[in-house]
């Protein structure tokens, strides 16, 4: 009965936090309660079904964005593969507290967890299911990613909870100080940051309308540049306002040879019109090859340049070629689109052409709004740039390179979304600790789990 009540708590903070959760508090407080049933007496079996239960259930969550969307497998996966790696982690702190010390349980589970959660970011999916990604509401939390990246603030989500559950388990002070002390830490760490100055700033318009959602699957001249027309149009009501970037999301419409030209002769026209750089995502066909692409027109009026999505959505963008290289611009926009945001390493990599703005065409599946946007968020943490973010079904999002959010306005099938503010570019772009050292806590983390785990196995005294 007490370790299904465990379990009962642990799922409900769990699905409150995880994936489509929103409350954030929740997240530091979810494995406490499976952690306090692995440091008793329960048996192991017992343990690992309420962890990877209470996991399972919690990122269940996702099936209202997802269902019906994705494959059932790819499903399967998203729930089931973290829901694993939390339950190793689990097992892990239950046995090196009990074989070398209870203080280095707790380490054990935070090290361990987040070497996990850094060897599944090598799937196609990226950090897509870290837990990391429950802070990005509360800024102060997130800035340790300027240091360690995303690593950092999976560790200390992973430690609080463990140290707590010992300290109420074994009836001690000093672990439950521990973690509270380092929580404390890392939040005034992150009141410092926050206090530092911005850069200067970039006028910056965001604008979609979802209602023209089906122009990306019409392999229509006629119904794209009607698309098109449509987005130029209210692209240049706002002429008055001045700004230096504006992004439409992604997908905008179908592009193929026939009505290239006058596509890119509109747009271009624009841009030159508004004095500003215009970014638009189009599904580019061309005989058998398809690409999802952002079309970058330069303020002049001259001629565009393309970058090209890298990392596709598993199961339902597998007929697109992928690209092969970031796209910065001398003005230090750089150019992503929606998915590319969600793998840190690559987007450490490209920030060493440091871009200060980034612009980020998107198409999120409207449940999976605030989710996939604070994937793309704490980028600008690790990596110092600020972002423009256009997302059809989804968030118009202006965020700062500290992760604040700065404007936000969400979509609409009625009609045209538009968003207007002023945008500070990032001071320290492509050139936080995390740029430098890259992923030197998460291997430390391995080091660590590695290291404790072979303490464990050696004879006992």
């Amino acid at each position: 009965m007490i370790a299904f009540l465990c379990m009962v708590l642990s799922a409900a903070a769990f699905f409150g936090s995880l994936g489509l959760g929103q409350l954030w508090p929740l997240a530091w407080l979810a494995p406490l309660p499976i952690l306090w049933l692995a440091f008793g007496r329960a048996r192991m079996a017992t343990v690992a079904v309420s962890a990877f239960a209470s996991y399972a259930i919690g990122s269940s969550n996702i099936l209202e964005a997802y269902a019906g969307f994705l494959p059932v497998t790819v499903l399967i996966i998203a729930i089931c593969a973290p829901a694993a790696l939390f339950t190793l982690s689990v097992l892990a702190a239950r046995f090196v507290a009990a074989r070398v010390n209870p203080l280095a349980g707790v380490l054990a589970f935070a090290t361990l967890w987040t070497a996990l959660g850094y060897f599944a970011s090598f799937s196609p999916d990226g950090t897509a299911a870290n837990i990391a990604y429950s802070q990005v509401s509360e800024p102060i939390l997130i800035q340790s990613a300027t240091l360690f990246g995303l690593w950092s603030v999976a560790f200390l989500i992973a430690f609080v909870p463990a140290s707590i559950a010992l300290a109420l388990r074994r009836r001690k002070v000093l672990p439950a100080v521990l973690g509270i002390g380092l929580f404390a830490f890392n939040a005034a760490y992150g009141a410092y940051v926050l206090a530092r100055p911005v850069g200067p700033i970039i006028h910056a318009v965001l604008i979609d309308s979802d209602k023209l959602g089906s122009a990306a699957f019409a392999d229509d001249g006629a119904v794209s540049l009607a698309a098109i027309d449509a987005y130029d149009d209210q692209a240049l009501k706002l002429s008055g306002d001045h700004a230096r970037l504006v992004v439409f999301p992604e997908k905008l419409a179908v592009i193929e040879p026939p009505w290239r030209a006058q596509a890119e002769a509109r747009f271009a026209s624009t841009a030159k019109t508004l004095n500003a750089t215009l970014i638009a995502g189009f599904d580019n066909r061309d005989g058998g090859r398809r690409e999802n692409i952002a079309w970058v027109f330069p303020p002049d009026g001259g001629t565009p340049k393309i970058y090209s999505k890298r990392h596709m959505v598993p199961g339902l963008e597998s007929a697109f070629t992928p690209g092969d290289a970031p796209l910065t611009l001398p003005n230090r926009i750089g150019i992503e689109i929606c998915k590319d945001m969600d793998f840190n390493r690559m987007l450490r990599k490209d920030s060493r052409e440091h871009a200060d703005v980034m612009a980020v065409p998107a198409w999120d599946f409207d449940a999976d709004a605030d989710l996939h946007g604070n994937m793309a968020v704490m980028r600008d943490v690790e990596n110092g740039f600020a972002m423009a973010r256009a997302a059809r079904d989804g968030l118009l999002t202006l965020s700062d390179a500290q992760g604040r959010i700065l404007a936000l306005r969400r979509t609409s099938k009625d009609g045209f979304t538009t968003l207007v503010g002023d945008l500070p570019r990032g001071t320290n772009a492509g050139n936080t600790v995390y740029d430098r050292i890259g992923d030197a806590f998460a291997w430390l983390c391995v080091a660590a789990s590695a290291i404790l785990l072979l303490l464990g196995f050696l004879p006992r005294k």
